[in-house]
């Protein structure tokens, strides 16, 4: 006779068989924390007892607020306010003693009383998958806004901004898109393709696809930056990398490495560039201040070129994507301990988010270049920023895009 099995459990759990193991056993991992264990009923309600992720999520309150029996609990009610799940006392229909009904006399061929089939299960809602981006967001919400919210931004949108931090910003800028194509091609080296139908929907072939575009995408950025220092006679210093690039360049490296999972160089792509659409959205506000268009050169490439080529359309949805993609990877049951990647996932991310408030200009309450600033500046961009409005090529990266962002939506 089959064990019956507890519903909550299963919103809580997703099931896998790990074959890197001896014993190749079934494994379970919690969707609230990521911890991994063997399949053990009592041990994964002895987990959810201590797991916080899931005592904070919505799925505990509904628990805690239900009888034994999943009714809503009453005003009067006293000992039964506790989880029915948690404390283990959720009924088993295999285990019930039927002793009225239609079979109360009928007897197997042995003699033995048959008890009637158990009640199917109620039906449930398919359960919310945990959002990882999500999560980074809401526990560095501090550190997120000091990166995108600078005065650099500030004065770049009201047109104060003075050419000399601009033409710094878009050196630096430089020496991270080079470390940036170099990420692109360690991530990519990284996925190991299978052989299966619709591989447009699988999602390893998905974050492939997002990484040739983001690829592409970058490098059409660099011919950007050329046309635009040229066509607003901003002139750009052979300058290195400054202390602030050489750290970014250095968690490329880092989330390049063999020992490094893809999800962990998928979070640095989509936390940098996140920071980038939201500052940038953030220098935009400040535009509406101009009465009048700004006869300075370089304000005028901030405001017919900058500013609107990373606030465009096309930029969102690549950003979108990798979120989805990014979502979806630490979703899946191919990471053996999701406790530990989920540790590192979260040291990037806040590596990302100081790095980003770092790597604009120190500028004074003018718009100019403070010397006494703690660290000079860097920039980093991708995507769909430095395309042209009517590339021929932007078609098919969309293309490429819209399908990503269409099987995410289709959970596959």
């Amino acid at each position: 006779m089959g064990r019956h099995r507890n519903p909550d459990i299963q919103r809580s759990f997703v099931e896998f068989n790990d074959s890197a193991t001896p014993s190749k056993c079934n494994k379970v991992r919690c969707l609230h924390c990521g911890y991994v264990r063997a399949k053990n009923t009592t041990r994964q309600i002895e987990h959810l007892q201590e797991c916080q992720a899931y005592l904070d999520s919505p799925e505990a309150a509904a628990h805690l607020s239900a009888n034994v029996d999943g009714t809503p609990v009453g005003p009067t009610m006293g000992e039964n306010t506790t989880s029915q799940m948690l404390n283990g006392t959720h009924p088993n229909p295999n285990l019930q003693v039927h002793r009225r009904g239609p079979n109360q006399n009928k007897r197997t061929r042995e003699g033995q009383p048959i008890a009637p089939a158990p009640a199917a299960p109620p039906s449930v809602p398919p359960p919310t998958m945990p959002s990882i981006t999500q999560h980074l967001l809401n526990s560095n919400r501090i550190s997120f806004q000091a990166g995108t919210e600078t005065p650099f931004l500030s004065h770049a949108g009201c047109g104060t901004l003075a050419a000399a931090p601009l033409a710094q910003w878009m050196v630096q800028d430089g020496h991270y898109t080079r470390g940036y194509i170099q990420l692109i091609g360690a991530m990519i080296a990284k996925v190991r393709l299978p052989h299966v139908p619709n591989s447009q929907f699988h999602l390893l072939y998905r974050t492939m696809d997002l990484l040739i575009v983001a690829l592409n995408n970058i490098r059409r950025e660099m011919t950007f930056f050329e046309i635009t220092a040229t066509k607003y006679s901003i002139h750009l210093a052979d300058e290195p990398p400054n202390v602030v690039t050489r750290a970014y360049l250095d968690l490329f490296n880092s989330v390049s490495s063999p020992s490094a999972s893809l999800l962990e160089g998928m979070v640095v792509l989509w936390a940098t560039e996140h920071c980038y659409r939201t500052a940038w959205l953030y220098a935009a506000k400040f535009t509406t201040t101009l009465s009048t268009p700004s006869n300075e050169s370089h304000i005028a490439a901030l405001h017919q070129n900058l500013i609107p080529n990373w606030t465009s359309p096309a930029f969102s949805k690549f950003v979108d994507a990798c979120r989805s993609l990014v979502d979806d990877l630490a979703n899946s049951t191919n990471i053996p301990n999701g406790k530990e990647e989920m540790d590192r996932c979260e040291q990037v991310f806040r590596q990302v988010c100081w790095l980003e408030e770092q790597f604009w200009p120190e500028v004074d309450g003018m718009g100019e270049e403070d010397d006494t600033a703690r660290l000079g500046p860097v920039s980093h961009s991708i995507a769909t920023g430095g395309a042209a409005a009517n590339d021929p090529d932007q078609n098919e990266f969309d293309e490429v895009l819209d399908g990503v962002a269409e099987a995410a939506t289709a959970g596959v």
